[in-house]
């Protein structure tokens, strides 16, 4: 319970500076933590931060100090998983599950234009100060974070 208090903290911290330049990645199919995370990041982006966001939602109107810079491809998964599906998947083995849900999108998200792009070639004026995301076991955002 004690990283709580920290992550308060540092949100708090980061409110009071100036503004800064956020890289914001969302894992795919999570649709519920993105609502968590677009609350921030719009509160973020109100407060005169820019913000970057990588993300399988991107805003349906244009937003302040917010730009979409990359969509994750999921539409072959979000809402198109039926029940004969997810009892194959509950009585398999964890790897296929792990393999679909995991090296599968990972791969093909690395395999995005922008995302490459974005690696090879980050921003320098200004480049990113930090960068935002939710700890989870997908590597596809932790291979991010080696470079930002």
């Amino acid at each position: 319970m004690r990283v709580l208090p920290m992550i308060l903290v540092s949100l708090l911290w980061l409110l009071l500076c100036t503004a800064h330049r956020f890289l914001v990645v969302v894992p795919p199919l999570s649709q519920s933590h993105y609502i968590m995370l677009e609350s921030l990041m719009k509160g973020l982006a109100n407060k005169g931060h820019q913000i970057d966001v990588i993300s399988p939602y991107p805003q349906k109107k244009p937003y302040p100090n917010y730009t979409d810079i990359a969509k994750w491809a999921t539409e072959e998964y979000v809402n198109n998983v039926t029940y004969e599906f997810v009892q194959v998947l509950a009585g398999s083995n964890p790897k296929i599950f792990a393999t679909l849900f995991g090296s599968n999108i990972c791969e093909a998200h690395l395999g995005n234009p922008v995302i490459q792009k974005l690696v090879r070639d980050p921003p320098k004026d200004p480049p990113y100060d930090a960068m935002i995301m939710e700890v989870r076991n997908n590597s596809l955002v932790y291979i991010l974070t080696k470079y930002f």
